[in-house]
């Protein structure tokens, strides 16, 4: 996702930052393409308002799954960190459905968040300044089945 980015818009710096920790805790029962879409259009996001670098920080523990994707760019103000989710929503009154889209990215990635039993929230980058957009989703575990029978019978 972030080289796919990064073709589009050369002129950025586009990083990833995958917690080494997390490569044990891979594997995770998601839907990829769906989640593929989420972080794509974050990222593609932060691309448009970035003023020239955008990170995209990965962290999979035991219980939870949680991509940042953070710019340098102005940030949301915080009276907007729900509002940038509803569908139609358009903060800036300059961009134009021919320039900007329809203004339903954010929340078809919330809803595709939802459809994991996770959340989508947007906050102040710490490290870059502009904003940071969450996908937050909980790691689905086998669940363990214990069959014992008991002798003679046919009980679970």
């Amino acid at each position: 996702m972030v080289s796919e980015q990064q073709l589009i818009r050369p002129a950025l710096k586009i990083e990833a930052d995958i917690d080494p920790a997390s490569e044990q805790w891979a594997l995770a029962d998601v839907e990829p393409r769906y989640i593929h879409r989420a972080v794509q259009n974050l990222v593609g996001n932060a691309g448009r308002y970035a003023a020239g670098q955008v990170l995209v920080r990965c962290h999979i523990d035991e219980d939870n799954c949680r991509i940042d994707v953070e710019d340098d760019g102005s940030g949301v103000p915080e009276e907007d960190w729900e509002k940038v989710f509803t569908a139609f929503a358009r903060l800036d009154d300059s961009r134009t459905r021919t320039s900007g889209g329809y203004g339903l990215g954010l929340s078809i990635v919330r809803r595709i968040l939802y459809w994991h039993g996770g959340q989508a929230f947007v906050g102040r980058s710490n490290e870059l300044g502009g904003a940071r957009f969450s996908l937050v989703w909980p790691r689905k575990k086998p669940i363990d089945y214990c069959v014992t029978y008991s002798s003679g019978s046919n009980q679970m």
